[in-house]
């Protein structure tokens, strides 16, 4: 009798149609944990993919409105010539099928930083320019990179280049006083010390840092290349602060004056910026899927808008218009400032 007893109060396992009612809850369970991962991880990857066209939409048209912007910048009456292709106007738009494809835009003028800055004084009627350095002096050639743009004002031709110096096919109209600090130029002095001091003299004004010095004595003919100035011509004070060799007085930046031509890589969907006179061409922006400029005239206008389409890297089975693809459209009007 007490061996039966003993016999039934032995745990029970488990039956298979509780290993089967609990196998069934875990893959219930498992599904709909894997279904909620698999939806937030979908909604990720879009998101991430709308941000990123909505970020390649900006950055092109930021490109493409700063650009614009500047068109006729420097530019030649009678516009320029590139590897025998004549650009008369800022502004050219090539609609090759009107509403249908991407539009492509041609922009002539200086764009971006000058190419360098004078060294030294230039005065009117000169035929002659020195830059910093010859690396400066290399931006520019004899052929398709010959147009010049010297202080904002100039707009003349290169002949030859030497070094540093660059030959101008006409004269220059307008004084440019500058100069370069050899050596560190320390408070309280009045004598500073420069690269060239060449074409400057007394009276002449100059600016450095937020000073503003006048020029007293001019030594251009030592080695030393010395200037007397002054920043109060009552007191005969000297210059208030500390700048170091290198640092230019008036600065005059001298730009490559240039065609720029904005497109939409038709192959890989990049937003392709082609400097004709180099020959260069960056990829600027990805997955731009369409331009629209209007008006499309091809005479510079005052003022364009512009349509910019970006759309996502990869094309969502779920998502039914533009073939899949989510679009993030931008739209922006621009001024062109420099026509004359």
């Amino acid at each position: 009798m007490r061996r039966t007893k003993k016999l039934l109060s032995v745990p029970k396992g488990f039956t298979i149609i509780e290993l089967m009612v609990a196998l069934v809850l875990s893959f219930i369970l498992v599904g709909a944990v894997y279904g909620t991962f698999t939806s937030q991880q979908k909604a990720y990857t879009v998101q991430d993919q709308v941000a990123e066209a909505q970020q390649n939409a900006r950055m092109a048209m930021n490109m493409l409105v700063r650009d614009m912007r500047m068109a006729g910048y420097g530019m030649p009456d009678g516009g320029i010539t590139i590897y025998k292709t004549t650009y008369s106007n800022a502004i050219h738009i090539t609609k090759e099928n009107k509403n249908q494809s991407a539009d492509s835009v041609t922009l002539v003028g200086a764009f971006g930083s000058p190419s360098g800055y004078l060294d030294r004084t230039l005065s009117p009627g000169s035929t002659e320019l020195y830059l910093r350095s010859s690396s400066e002096a290399s931006d520019f050639d004899t052929e398709d990179n010959r147009y010049i743009f010297i202080g904002g004002i100039d707009r003349l031709e290169v002949s030859s280049v030497s070094g540093n110096k660059i030959t101008l096919n006409g004269n220059t109209n307008v004084r440019y006083p500058t100069a370069i600090l050899s050596s560190q130029a320390e408070a309280g002095t009045n004598k500073i010390f420069v690269i060239n001091a060449s074409g400057l003299t007394s009276g002449d004004v100059l600016g450095l840092g937020d000073e503003t010095l006048f020029v007293g004595v001019v030594d251009d003919q030592s080695a030393q290349n010395n200037i007397t100035v002054y920043t109060n011509l009552g007191t005969g004070a000297g210059i208030e602060g500390t700048y170091r060799a290198g640092t230019i007085m008036n600065p005059v930046p001298v730009f490559r004056v240039t065609a720029l031509e904005y497109s939409i890589d038709p192959y890989t969907g990049n937003l392709m910026r082609n400097d004709k006179a180099k020959g260069t061409v960056a990829e600027l922006a990805a997955n731009i899927q369409d331009i629209q400029i209007t008006p499309d005239e091809q005479d510079d206008q005052p003022s364009y808008t512009i349509r910019l389409t970006a759309r996502t890297r990869n094309s969502d089975p779920v998502y039914v218009e533009n073939e899949g693809y989510r679009q993030r459209i931008l739209r922006s009007v621009v001024m062109l400032r420099n026509l004359r």
